[in-house]
């Protein structure tokens, strides 16, 4: 547990915000900022009373780590976004690149050159100056994690110009080389804080500062009253760990908490039916699959894995586990994503497809037998469905619910002790992004070794090229085409199974204003405000 004091004194820096240069062009736009989320009358000229102090937020999932490069979840990612600066940011309304904690940035005409400019007199929470060093430092660090390897491997140069300018070299054009810097595992850590101190990674330049965490409990933070843009109209927010559905909405009826995350979808019409209290409904762009480990016996049988497809009953799942409030998801990318192919053939539920595929496959019905592991109440409804029809094909399944800790142990251990396990792909920002982490390889010592967050332990030399290709391809027809075929390579191959996307519901107080409610579930607190009584 750390505990951190903030005794900041920040210049106030007026920033010009410039967009990205196109290719060769000189064209600039002034895209909005942060503190455009901020409720009406907030920013460092509002009276502090006029709002609640301390707001709550009960949370299904854990804080895991302080640590940006350490995770890539959910949980730890809307910490990062108010403890730390990326270099850039994506305006979660628009999908457009807008600045962080740089104020312009300009393109080289052959894509390969970013040069960026941050304001001079920028600070760390504990008051300690953030310059372009610690920036080179932190991309640097990014190349050893898992999480954050990706993200950088096309830099092959970074050169500090001065303290407020920095130039960064990519080997080759990359449609999506910011969208990736902008990516909140990439926010700027302390190069002497980090080296001097085992937890100094958790000191940013952001809007709060973490104040005490203790894991599995809470995670208090506390506003930056220096911070160099608008300052949060709340002096201090938690997250407060509360695993169960039904009593993180007991809490919001009673005023323990004053935002209830995730309730039960068949308790959503008490808050609606109360008066001090409101439903908020967020269209979810994050798909749910079966992440099927393609290493495992059985499972590394292609035909095996199109029996699953044919017997997952995507709609029935929805009724069971989202009380019907979903949409049935057949690509492998998040809707809304650039290449989502609209025609991708589809494994309707066919019990007499799957049971052809199984015998295809050279197993008998009856012969295997695998394990799904899975979190909430909402997948352990999905899953009895699962097992129920996989039985029908003569695939038995064990089920395994697990706190949502040990669940992405499992997931993130070197063993990979897993076979199949429900799980959602989170981002939905660059295509690059998403197909490359979650069905890529990289060559580390003369073979193929997933990446990150490829569940499905997919190693194919084949697929990287064809996601190599489409990154740098400049035409934007023709680099859709090339994600078409991804989807459609995937879809041969069968890796994964997608299953649906849900809604994303929120309990909250009336009045509560400022937050960037997101499809992703990464939503943005930072400006959260709730007026007082």
């Amino acid at each position: 547990m750390k505990h951190i004091t903030k005794t900041i004194a920040l210049l106030l820096c007026t920033l010009m915000l410039l967009g990205l240069a196109a290719c060769g062009g000189g064209n600039t736009t002034s895209p909005s900022t942060p503190a455009a989320n901020a409720p009406a009358g907030s920013g460092s000229d509002a009276a502090p009373a006029s709002y609640q102090d301390t707001i709550i937020i009960g949370v299904a999932n854990d804080v895991t780590t302080l640590d940006p490069q350490g995770s890539n979840t959910d949980s730890n990612m809307m910490v990062f976004a108010l403890t730390h600066d990326t270099i850039v940011e994506i305006d979660p309304d628009t999908g457009e690149i807008i600045p962080g904690l740089a104020t312009e940035w300009s393109m080289s005409s052959d894509g390969c050159v970013f040069s960026f400019t941050i304001p001079a007199g920028v600070t760390f929470t504990d008051g300690t100056p953030l310059t372009t060093n610690d920036i080179k430092y932190t991309y640097e660090r990014a190349a050893e994690s898992s999480f954050t390897k990706t993200k950088v491997d096309l830099i092959t140069g970074i050169n500090v110009v001065d303290d407020t300018h920095i130039e960064i070299t990519i080997s080759k054009p990359s449609q999506e080389f910011l969208t990736l810097l902008a990516h909140r595992s990439m926010s700027i850590l302390s190069e002497a804080l980090v080296k001097a101190d085992e937890f100094g990674y958790q000191v940013g330049s952001g809007v709060f500062a973490v104040d005490e965490w203790i894991p599995g409990d809470q995670i208090s933070f506390l506003r930056n009253d220096g911070y160099r843009g608008t300052i949060a109209p709340t002096r201090s927010i938690i997250f407060r760990l509360i695993k169960e559905e039904s009593s993180r909405l007991v809490a919001l009826q009673t005023g323990e908490i004053d935002v209830c995350i995730d309730p039960l979808v068949t308790d959503l019409g008490y808050i609606e039916d109360d008066s001090n209290l409101e439903l908020i409904k967020v269209p979810n762009v994050v798909m749910l699959y079966i992440a099927i480990n393609n290493k495992k016996p059985g499972l590394d049988n292609v035909n095996v894995r199109k029996a699953i497809a044919y017997a997952t009953n995507k709609e029935a799942m929805i009724i069971a586990g989202y009380n019907g409030e979903g949409t049935v998801h057949n690509n492998f990318i998040n809707r809304g994503q650039f290449g989502l192919y609209e025609d991708l053939p589809v494994y309707e539920y066919d019990l007499d497809k799957a049971k052809a595929a199984l015998a295809a496959s050279g197993y008998a019905e009856g012969q295997l037998k695998f394990n799904v592991i899975y979190n909430g109440s909402a997948k352990e409804n999905i899953a009895l469905v699962l097992q129920e029809d996989l039985s029908k094909i003569g695939i038995n399944l064990e089920l395994s619910k697990l706190e949502t800790a040990a669940l992405k142990g499992i997931l993130n251990d070197a063993a990979l002790d897993y076979e199949l396990c429900l799980y959602q792909w989170t981002d939905a920002d660059g295509t690059d992004f998403t197909v490359r982490n979650m069905y890529g390889s990289s060559e580390q010592g003369g073979k193929l070794v997933k990446n990150g967050s490829n569940r499905a332990v997919l190693e194919d030399a084949v697929l990287n090229k064809m996601i190599d290709d489409a990154l740098v391809e400049l035409d934007t027809a023709k680099r859709e085409q090339m994600y078409y075929d991804i989807e459609l390579y995937l879809n041969e191959i069968m890796p994964v199974v997608p299953i649906c996307t849900s809604m994303i519901n929120i309990g909250v107080k009336k009045g509560l204003d400022g937050v960037k409610w997101v499809g992703t579930a990464k939503h943005d607190y930072r400006y959260i405000a709730l007026p007082e009584a």
